[in-house]
């Protein structure tokens, strides 16, 4: 009986303690079930939200928006910024046979292109130079006469055009650069017998002259033209008759002569030269006897030496070269074989080159103007298929 009791008592035991755990079981397992509907529930959200929530372009948002179009399709134009911050765009042509005297006005503020007063004389592949005294003076360039000598001013206040004095030699595809003196070297370039040039001579605004100086020690056109920083010309490349050139030359306005520096390592002509920040000039891409170059080259003043840097992504010649307020060089279409919408950034600090956006329209041929407000003004150009009005911004 004892032993009885003591067995129902056990019994009585255990069966309370199951009772127990069960319960308890019962609880916990509740409490799984909710926290798995909770995760269950969190996960789909989550599902949901990858599956059909907006995909983000996988391409990145251009750099480059169009602006107000320019009133007439032009090429080989010239476009320059007015102490006001305008941009003035004079000449080129709109078809092979068809010179423009006609000049337009772009306000960055308005993003509107308005004419102002035609040029005296048609011209292309000419040049513009923004004086001290804030006039424009446009020098050579051709029509449907030939190769001019002729210049002429642009006053921005009156919108009104001047003839100045002529120079001793009609020239187009010449450079024209501003010296420290306020004077502007103008320097080789295609003549009247068709043949490149090694003569040079200087306009003076202040009588309206121009005087000869002493001529390059080779003849050239389609080169370039830097001021340096100590005030020092440096003239690169270009074309003598059949032949590009990788030569290049030194003018010292203190002493009105010429000496030659280093070569560069390629030979070239339609190519670009950038000034940086440090005192280098960076020469990019332009053709060769052998085809369009992607290759790019940095010029030390202080040694006279040129060394080779990282190549540019395309090969392009007739492209443009912009400083940006931030050192970089962006470099803009130009041809390979075609117009090209390509664009590219130089790095100074890295020596590399790195793509950007294309421009809205392949061109070549265009201008490129940086703004007061630190924007990249394109204009014009040859396309694809056509002449260009269009213009926008990087």
């Amino acid at each position: 009986m004892h032993a009885n009791q003591a067995y129902k008592k056990g019994v009585t035991i255990n069966n309370g303690s199951d009772k127990w755990w069960h319960r308890r079981w019962v609880k916990i397992t509740g409490i799984s079930v909710i926290v798995l509907i909770i995760v269950a529930v969190i996960l789909a959200l989550v599902l949901i939200f990858v599956v059909f929530a907006p995909k983000k372009s996988e391409t990145p948002q251009s750099e480059w928006s169009v602006t107000g179009n320019m009133n007439t399709a032009r090429l080989l134009h010239s476009a320059s910024i007015l102490p006001n911050g305008k941009v003035l765009v004079t000449g080129g042509t709109s078809n092979a046979y068809n010179f423009l005297n006609t000049a337009e006005l772009y306000d960055p503020t308005t993003s509107i292109w308005t004419t102002t007063g035609s040029m005296i004389n048609a011209r292309s592949e000419h040049t513009a130079s923004v004086l001290s005294n804030g006039k424009v003076l446009i020098t050579g360039g051709a029509d449907n006469s030939g190769v001019l000598n002729s210049a002429e001013l642009y006053d921005s206040l009156t919108g009104i055009w001047t003839t100045t004095g002529s120079m001793a030699s009609a020239r187009s595809s010449h450079t024209a650069s501003t010296l420290p003196n306020g004077k502007i070297l103008v320097t080789g370039g295609v003549g009247s017998s068709g043949i490149g040039l090694n003569s040079a001579e200087i306009y003076d605004p202040l009588t309206s002259t121009w005087t000869t100086t002493s001529n390059m020690n080779n003849a050239r056109e389609y080169h370039t033209a830097s001021v340096l920083s100590n005030g020092k010309v440096l003239v690169t490349g270009g074309l003598f008759i059949v032949n590009y050139l990788n030569n290049t030359e030194l003018y010292d306005p203190s002493t009105g002569t010429w000496t030659a520096t280093g070569s560069m390592t390629r030979v070239r002509g339609g190519h670009t030269a950038s000034v940086l920040s440090n005192g280098k000039v960076l020469v990019a891409g332009g053709y060769s006897n052998s085809g369009f170059l992607n290759s790019a080259e940095l010029y030390d003043p202080s040694t006279g030496t040129w060394a080779a840097t990282s190549n540019m992504t395309n090969t392009r010649g007739i492209h443009t070269g912009s400083v940006l307020s931030n050192g970089k060089v962006l470099v803009t279409g130009g041809r390979s074989y075609n117009a090209l919408d390509s664009t590219e950034l130089y790095d100074p600090s890295t020596a590399t080159w790195t793509t950007t956006s294309n421009m809205n329209n392949a061109r070549e041929y265009h201008a490129a103007s940086v703004l007061s407000n630190g924007k990249v003004l394109v204009t014009g150009g040859a396309g694809k298929t056509a002449n260009l009005n269009s213009a926008e911004l990087y």
